[in-house]
């Protein structure tokens, strides 16, 4: 029997999100293979004591009362985990964006030992910080939206001046290091891009500026680590200018397509795009790759996510169900085994 430990919840906007991805986690994971634990974390970081799979519908039910200060609280999880056999025991982190997307996790994991599924310290940094993965698509001549940046202190009137001479209106505007969309804005002059640029600076220390590609954006899903899989491409058809928070969790008229139809030759060319970014950033065990099919037909890298979201509505897992013609179950099953051994390598 294999231990699993799901971590959920974090002090990230996406709290919320992540406590439904643990709960469909906890769900579909095979009871007779596995011994389930989740650990909630709380809005201030501090984890809760470990406790048994709940048989319920409500993702809020995997909120738990935290009485120990944030130290003492992972002191008291590695010391639970610490007791495991670590050859039999694994951690999903399913805590979305800060924190937990961001590779502070996997580094907390990474120091005590123990195998967990999804990319390491390196590449979640890396692709939550999507300054840092700009520079590096950059570097690897993937084609991709012009953009500028830069922290609270140099988000002024030339700043914003600068954007709009060097890439243009329409801009979108967003924080370096989120997700979900949060704080992302589409602007069309000055006084919008210079008050889109502060509700970033709410989510992140470093605003991005970057050109509107016109087009649609499309999801793959990403799995394994030499010669990775890429699935087959998923979309939302929407009628906001861009994917935004409303657009993708509260719009009805946002439509979902999966699988999204490209020609066969296009589809090549798009999997073979999104492989390229994925090891680019030096991804590994999974993740969810989104670009750009403009309205010139090219493709643009828009932004990878190294824990994507796990929800029943979620992409990612239905693209992997649709990729290897398996159950969800089977997926996590996969995704467990890959975790193990990249742990043993």
């Amino acid at each position: 029997m294999i231990n699993v430990y799901i971590l959920c919840g974090g002090p990230s906007s996406e709290h919320d999100i992540s406590l439904r991805s643990a709960l469909n986690i906890s769900k579909n994971l095979n009871e007779e293979k596995y011994k389930i634990k989740l650990v909630y974390i709380n809005k201030e970081g501090a984890y809760s004591e470990a406790f048994d799979k709940i048989d319920t519908d409500n993702e809020f039910d995997l909120v738990k009362e935290v009485k120990e200060n944030k130290t003492k609280s992972i002191a008291d999880f590695l010391t639970c985990l610490s007791k495991e056999d670590y050859s039999k025991t694994i951690v999903i982190p399913a805590v979305h964006g800060t924190y937990g997307e961001d590779g502070t996790i996997q580094a907390l994991l990474d120091v005590i030992g123990i195998a967990y599924i999804g990319n390491g310290l390196l590449s979640s940094a890396i692709c939550m910080d999507k300054v840092t993965s700009n520079d590096i698509f950059e570097k690897n001549k993937l084609s991709q939206a012009k953009y500028l940046y830069t922290n609270k202190d140099g988000f002024d009137s030339d700043f914003a001046d600068r954007c709009i001479e060097e890439i243009g209106l329409p801009l979108i505007v967003k924080p370096s290091a989120n997700g979900s969309s949060v704080g992302v804005s589409k602007v069309t002059n000055k006084n919008e891009l210079l008050a889109a640029g502060d509700e970033a600076l709410k989510y992140d220390k470093k605003v991005l500026v970057e050109e509107l590609i016109e087009g649609q954006e499309i999801e793959f899903a990403v799995v394994g680590y030499m010669n990775p899989d890429v699935s087959e491409p998923a979309a939302y058809i929407s009628d906001h200018t861009f994917l935004d928070y409303d657009a993708k969790y509260f719009s009805k008229s946002t439509k979902e397509t999966l699988p999204y139809i490209l020609e066969k030759e296009k589809l090549e060319e798009a999997q073979e795009f999104v492989k390229r970014a994925y090891e680019a950033c030096g991804c590994e065990g999974f993740a969810r790759v989104d670009i750009f099919l403009g309205k010139d037909n090219n493709f643009y890298v828009n932004e990878i996510n190294t824990f994507p979201g796990f929800t029943p509505s979620s992409f990612f897992a239905r693209l992997c169900e649709l990729m290897y013609n398996e159950s969800f179950s089977e997926v996590l099953d996969r995704l467990i085994k890959d975790g193990f051994e990249r742990w043993q390598r």
